[in-house]
C-alpha cells in the first residue's frame, strides 16, 4: 500500500528497510573489519532484504557515511560525551554517523530526521535506544557546524577533509601543502569506473560503446563507465565474463608486465584474479601462470573470477608470498602485496580506518619481504613489475630503491603504457597515479628487469 511520500520523492516503506540495511552493515563494518561492499551483502543476506532501490540507498548511506566519518564522529562528540559513545551498540553508534551525516552533509530538514530516528526505534529496538533519546534530539537540533577551535593544524584538517591526522601529516611532508590538500579534498567523492573487453571471451569488436554507456580512455579496449540513462546490459557482459571491471592503473600495470604466450609467469598475492585474467588474456591462454595466495576465502573468489573470464592457464598456490611455497624460474613475475590502500579512500572510504603508523610498519616489512622473495623466482632476462594501490613512497619508491641496494643484478626499466606520472625521488621510469589528476585509483607501478 503506497503512503505518503517524503520530499525526497522516496517512500517511508521504501527508507525503511534501507535504513535497516545501513544500520546492519555499518554495525558489520565496526564489528569485523569488513568492507562497505562485503558488510551491504553480508546485512542483505541476513535480513532477506534484495530490493534494488534498497540496495541502493543503503549503498550510498554506507560509502558516504565511510568516507565523512572522521567528520561525523567530531561533530557527535561535540554532542555526545566520549564515554557514552563508547558504551553505545555499533547500532546505536551508526545511527548517529547516519543521522549526522544527513543532517550536516545531506542538509536533511529535521522532520525527515525525526521519521529516521523513529525507524530505528524498531529497527535497533527501543529499549536499546531510549538511554540515547536526549542525545539525538541534541543532535537533531544543533544549529550550525561545530567550531574547530582548539585543534591543532592537521587535526583541524583531519575534520574538514575526512581524513587521519597522521596521514594529512605524512602527505603534507611529502607533496607539500597544495598539492596534500588537492588530494585530501579529491577523496571526498568517487573515482571513475573503468571496463577492459576480456579478450578470451569477446573480440573487441563485438562490443559496442553504446552497449557499455561509457567512453574509450586512453588504454585500447578499455572504457569509462557513465551512468545510464536506461537498464542496461553491462551486468549480464559482467556476468558472462566479457567484460571486467578493473581500475585503469590496475589494468595499466598487467600491460606493462606484458607476459607473451607460452612464457612462465608469477602472480604474486592473485586474489581477487583481475590482473591474473589480464595477464592469460595478453598469453592467449598460452603458457602457465603460478598464482600465490594467502587467503583461502579470497581464493574462492580467484577461482569464481578464472571460471568467469575463462582464464585456462592460471594455477592457484595457496600460501605465504614471503616464502614462496614452489620453486620455478619465471619470466614475467607481478607482485601486488597488501598496502595501506591509501589510493582507493575515493573509492573505498572505509580503508582511511583500518591503516596507522603502527600498521604501515608492518605493512613495509611485509612489502619488502615478498618482493625479495619473488626475485629469487625471476629468470635472467626477466621482468619483474611491482605495484601498489598506494601513494605513499615508503611504500613503493622506498621499497623499491631499498631493493635495488641490495639486488645489484635488477635495474629499473621504461614503461609502456605511460599514461600516469613519473615516482618521486628521481625514480621516473616508475609511474604513479592520483585521483585528482587521473580520476582513478591511486597508484604506484615499477618495472625491473633481471641482468
Amino acid at each position: 500500500m503506497r503512503t505518503d511520500n517524503t520530499a525526497t520523492g522516496i517512500e517511508p516503506a521504501l527508507r525503511r528497510e534501507s535504513l535497516a540495511l545501513t544500520i546492519e552493515a555499518l554495525s558489520w563494518m565496526a564489528y569485523t573489519g569488513i568492507g562497505e561492499r562485503s558488510a551491504l551483502l553480508k546485512a542483505s543476506r541476513q535480513m532477506k532484504i534484495s530490493g534494488a532501490g534498497d540496495l541502493r540507498q543503503a549503498h550510498k548511506w554506507i560509502m558516504e557515511a565511510s568516507r565523512f566519518q572522521n567528520q561525523l564522529d567530531w561533530i557527535i562528540l561535540q554532542t555526545v560525551s566520549k564515554d557514552r559513545m563508547k558504551d553505545a551498540s555499533h547500532g546505536v553508534r551508526s545511527l548517529f554517523r547516519l543521522v549526522a551525516y544527513m543532517k550536516f552533509v545531506e542538509s536533511k530538514p529535521v522532520s525527515e530526521l525525526e521519521r529516521v530516528v523513529g525507524w530505528a526505534r524498531q529497527t535497533i529496538g527501543w529499549r536499546e535506544l531510549r538511554p540515547y533519546e536526549e542525545d539525538f534530539a541534541r543532535l537533531l537540533y544543533r544549529s550550525g557546524t561545530p567550531s574547530t577551535r582548539g585543534l591543532s593544524e592537521f587535526e583541524k584538517l583531519g575534520v574538514e577533509t575526512c581524513h587521519p591526522a597522521w596521514y594529512i601529516r605524512r602527505l603534507v611532508v611529502v607533496f607539500g601543502r597544495n598539492v596534500a590538500l588537492k588530494i585530501l579534498k579529491r577523496d571526498l567523492c568517487p573515482v571513475a569506473s573503468f571496463v577492459r573487453l576480456n579478450e578470451l571471451q569477446v573480440d573487441k569488436d563485438d562490443i559496442s560503446v553504446d552497449q557499455l554507456y561509457g567512453t574509450a580512455s586512453s588504454i585500447p579496449n578499455v572504457y569509462v563507465l557513465g551512468k545510464a540513462s536506461r537498464v542496461d546490459n553491462r551486468a549480464e557482459l559482467a556476468s558472462s565474463g566479457k567484460i571486467v571491471i578493473q581500475d585503469l592503473a590496475s589494468i595499466v600495470a598487467g600491460l606493462v608486465a606484458s607476459p607473451q604466450p607460452g612464457q612462465v609467469v608469477l602472480d604474486v598475492c592473485a586474489a581477487p584474479g583481475n590482473k591474473t585474467s589480464h595477464l592469460a588474456a595478453q598469453m592467449n591462454n598460452e603458457g602457465n601462470i603460478y598464482s600465490i595466495e594467502l587467503s583461502a576465502v579470497r581464493a574462492v573468489h580467484w577461482r569464481k573470477e578464472m571460471e568467469r573470464t575463462a582464464c585456462s592457464i592460471a594455477s592457484l598456490v595457496l600460501g605465504d608470498a614471503r616464502k614462496l611455497p614452489l620453486h620455478v624460474q619465471a619470466n614475467v613475475a607481478l607482485v601486488d602485496p597488501p598496502c595501506s590502500n591509501s589510493g582507493v579512500f575515493a573509492r573505498n572510504p572505509a580503508s582511511k580506518c583500518r591503516v596507522n603508523p603502527a600498521r604501515l610498519k608492518e605493512l613495509i616489512r611485509s612489502q619488502s619481504e615478498i618482493l625479495e622473495a619473488t626475485a629469487e623466482r625471476v629468470a635472467d632476462g626477466g621482468t619483474l613489475v611491482y605495484c601498489t594501490c598506494s601513494i605513499l613512497p615508503e611504500e613503493n619508491e622506498l621499497v623499491v630503491e631499498n631493493f635495488l641496494q641490495r639486488n645489484q643484478d635488477f635495474k629499473l626499466t621504461t614503461q609502456a603504457p605511460f599514461v600516469g606520472s613519473h615516482g618521486l625521488r628521481g625514480l621516473s621510469e616508475c609511474q604513479r597515479f592520483y585521483p585528482h589528476l587521473h580520476d582513478c585509483n591511486g597508484y604506484f607501478i615499477a618495472k625491473l628487469r633481471k641482468d
